[in-house]
């Protein structure tokens, strides 16, 4: 069975990492630069969520988001 991280890019900096934790109560995430660190999730429908909350919150203007499957 796969897993699959989210890793997002900064559109203007270029910094990039991965998606450690989706404070969805507080309206942000938290981000690291270590895969392994990296929140795991188990189906498309879980990242899926987290992808709407963060397009939701104005993440996606400043970053891009993919999906790394593992």
């Amino acid at each position: 069975m796969s897993n699959y991280n989210l890793k997002w890019k900064n559109k203007f900096s270029g910094e990039e990492g991965y998606v450690k934790i989706v404070r969805k109560s507080k309206g942000y995430f938290e981000n690291t630069f270590n895969q392994s660190e990296a929140k795991k999730y188990r189906k498309p429908s879980e990242y899926k969520a987290d992808m709407s909350f963060l397009e939701s919150i104005g993440e996606t203007e400043q970053n891009d988001f993919e999906i790394i499957e593992f």
